[in-house]
C-alpha cells in the first residue's frame, strides 16, 4: 500500500486527486476512508493542536514513519520536505535518521520500504535545496522535482511491485 505523510493540505489534497483515479478510493483526512492506500495531511487541526506544524516539529511525521514501517502492507511512502523561513531549519536532518530507522525494520522483515517525495523550495532557502536532496537522495529517497511527479512515481512502483 502507499502512504502519503504531508505536512500540508495542498499537496495531500493533490496527491489524492492524482492517485484515487489509478488506486480507488484512499484512507484520508481529507476525504474518503474506504481504500487500503493512506494520504494524510499531518498539518490538520486534529494533529497541531498543542503542538507545532509538522514544518516546524517533524515528530508526528518521523513518528509515523516508524509506525507504517511496521505494517507489512507498507511498500511506498510519499513525503513532502517544505523549505523557507518559519519552518525547520534542517528538515533533512530529522528525516535521514528516520527514514534509513524504517528501511531497517522493513529489511528486518524481509522486505524494502520505499520512499519517495520531493523538496519544495530553492538553494536560496536557508535550508538550501541542494543540501537537502543531496542527504535525502543518500538515506536512499527518491526524489522528483514536484508533488504531481512524486505521486506518479509512487503509482508506478506500486505497480512495479504488484506484478
Amino acid at each position: 500500500r502507499l502512504v502519503g505523510l504531508y505536512s500540508g493540505g495542498t499537496f495531500c489534497a493533490e496527491t489524492m486527486a492524482i492517485a484515487a483515479p489509478v488506486l480507488g478510493d484512499m484512507n484520508s483526512n481529507e476525504g474518503t476512508n474506504t481504500g487500503e492506500h493512506v494520504i494524510l495531511d499531518l498539518g490538520d487541526d486534529v494533529y497541531t493542536r498543542g503542538r507545532p506544524h509538522p514544518m516546524i516539529d517533524f515528530r508526528i511525521r518521523t513518528e509515523r514513519i516508524r509506525a507504517v514501517a511496521q505494517d507489512e502492507e507498507t511498500a511506498v511512502i510519499l513525503l513532502d520536505v517544505v523549505l523557507g523561513c518559519g519552518v525547520h531549519p534542517d528538515p533533512a536532518s530529522v528525516l535521514v535518521p528516520a527514514i534509513e530507522e524504517a528501511s531497517a525494520i522493513a529489511n528486518s522483515n524481509g522486505r524494502r520500504l520505499v520512499f519517495v517525495g520531493f523538496v519544495c523550495g530553492t538553494d536560496a532557502d536557508p535550508q538550501r535545496l541542494s543540501t537537502q536532496e543531496d542527504a535525502l537522495a543518500r538515506a536512499g529517497m527518491i526524489l522528483e522535482p514536484s508533488n504531481a511527479a512524486s505521486v506518479l512515481t509512487a503509482i508506478n512502483l506500486l505497480e512495479e511491485i504488484r506484478t
